[in-house]
């Protein structure tokens, strides 16, 4: 397995912003709070996947709430654990920036690889931008390449 330094994120407000402080909601309650204050939110929202490119342009409200369905089905599937952990936002009673994380492909805790999970959907007021491209791996010394030694 080739490892890679993890991605530096320019100095842009979207990417201080997602770089913040977040709260989790961990209560199955507070998340069921949390989605029908998200169902009753209006104005702008940006829906970003951090795997494709930045939307240009403001989520529709059919869109928003599309979205807010699919990230509840995949949080709801997920019911049968204690807590939830897979929902992060700036602000819990006036979010303006959320993390929704797919809670089956969320790693571990410790996350020894070093490179970060990528929430499956960002929630913004804030205009996304593109993720920008890793950088390249590490090239092993000739001696690591050679003995196979890390």
């Amino acid at each position: 397995m080739t490892k890679t330094n993890p991605t530096t994120l320019p100095d842009t407000p979207f990417w201080n912003s997602y770089q913040g402080r977040f709260s989790g909601i961990l209560n199955w309650p507070d998340v069921d709070a949390f989605w029908a204050h998200m169902s009753g939110t209006s104005g702008d929202w940006f829906i970003f996947n951090p795997e494709q490119p930045a939307p240009d342009t403001a989520a529709s409200a059919t869109e928003l709430a599309d979205v807010l369905t699919k990230a509840q089905a995949l949080i709801n599937s997920r019911r049968d654990m204690s807590h939830c952990g897979a929902i992060y936002v700036d602000d819990v009673r006036n979010p303006a920036f959320i993390k929704v994380f797919d809670p089956s492909a969320m790693g571990s805790s410790c996350n020894i690889s070093g490179i970060p999970i990528l929430p499956r959907w960002i929630i913004s007021r804030i205009k996304p931008e593109d993720m920008p491209p890793p950088p390249e791996p590490e090239k092993p010394s000739l001696f690591k390449r050679l003995t196979g030694r890390s």
